[in-house]
């Protein structure tokens, strides 16, 4: 809920001159947040999820050309683009991560601790 309110807000703060630049942006940022945060909840990558990932950003992209009613292709491709869609994208997703992190830091799972102690790591 945070992530999507913070997604919407930056966009209509960042692209308040066409809806359709919002909707481009918004589409973006939160496709490449949920691919972002899926990446970081993995511990241990398999072929299939490296293939999965490829594949949803791979169709997404493909559906700026199949649907361009509802993408603003032109704009799409310009570094101000991109560079609204990185800011809004790490606002959305960097208080979660720092979160998760410190949550793992301060009190880590057992499986954790138990990995660690058998490593001989010092938790």
């Amino acid at each position: 809920m945070r992530q999507g309110g913070a997604i919407m807000l930056l966009s209509i703060f960042m692209f308040d001159e066409s809806f359709l630049r919002i909707v481009s942006i918004t589409f973006t940022s939160l496709v490449l947040t949920e691919l972002l945060m899926v990446a970081l909840e993995i511990q241990k990558w398999s072929w299939v999820m490296i293939l999965a990932q490829f594949a949803s950003l791979g169709s997404y992209l493909i559906s700026f050309f199949i649907l361009p009613t509802y993408f603003d292709v032109g704009f799409i491709f310009t570094g101000s683009f991109w560079a609204k869609v990185i800011v809004i994208t790490l606002v959305s997703c960097l208080p979660v991560t720092i979160g998760k992190w410190l949550q793992r830091r301060c009190s880590p799972p057992t499986y954790l601790k138990i990995a660690r102690s058998r490593d001989g790591f010092d938790i």
